[in-house]
């Protein structure tokens, strides 16, 4: 009987112990370890350990790695001078890891994998880029893709924001036209540097025979 005690204190250790071991989580810093349940605070475990109450307390997961979306207009889109394109692309979004963006993300995408988050940003993204092309003129687009990109990604910033996700970069990879716009545009910038390539050619000849002229004449 008098090893009682000593059983009970046994018992409560061992207890504690498994509630310790079964509650422990550590999140890597690409994750969120969103612990709900008695506390009136919900916590927001990243990058670290802490321990929960089994059973008592809840944890959710939410992705923060990068996550790569293919960007295409399945169909033509017409310019601003209605020359249809259609546009390759790729950017990288993620949920940031300040609080704020947290809580939104966390209302959209809790415990939801990469290929769901891949496929919310690129409806909207899609939808963005497909706006943006109907606004500038075919030149424009070919010419200065980083431009293009870069109004893509800040048309996005606000619908994207509101969901908790950040465009980390945006990158346009090809325009293709079913009527070798794009191919001609090139063809005639190739003839307008060979043009240029010959007059100076013509002007550079012509400047030697010159100055040989005058050499000659000295020489006489």
């Amino acid at each position: 009987m008098e090893f009682l005690p000593y059983v009970g204190i046994a018992l409560i250790i061992i207890f504690v112990l498994t509630l310790i071991f079964t509650g422990y989580v550590k999140a890597s810093p690409d994750v969120a370890f969103i612990i709900t349940g008695i506390r009136r605070n919900v916590r927001y475990i990243i990058g670290r350990s802490a321990v929960m109450i089994p059973f008592l307390e809840k944890k959710d997961t939410l992705i923060l790695k990068l996550v790569q979306v293919d960007i295409r207009t399945e169909s033509a889109v017409p310019t601003q001078e209605f020359i249809n394109v259609r546009v390759d692309g790729v950017a990288n979004v993620k949920i940031d890891k300040e609080l704020q963006l947290i809580e939104r993300a966390a209302e959209n995408f809790l415990n939801k994998d990469e290929v769901y988050i891949a496929r919310i940003a690129q409806q909207v993204l899609e939808g963005n880029m497909r706006e943006i092309i109907g606004q500038m003129k075919l030149t424009e687009l070919v010419h200065n893709r980083d431009v293009f990109a870069q109004k893509v990604q800040e048309s996005t910033e606000d619908e994207l924001g509101r969901m908790g996700l950040v465009v980390v970069n945006l990158t346009i990879q090809n325009f293709i036209d079913d009527n070798h716009v794009i191919e001609n545009l090139g063809i005639d910038n190739i003839a307008r540097i060979q043009k240029t390539a010959a007059i100076a050619k013509a002007e550079s000849t012509r400047d030697i025979a010159i100055a040989q002229s005058e050499t000659d004449k000295q020489a006489n």
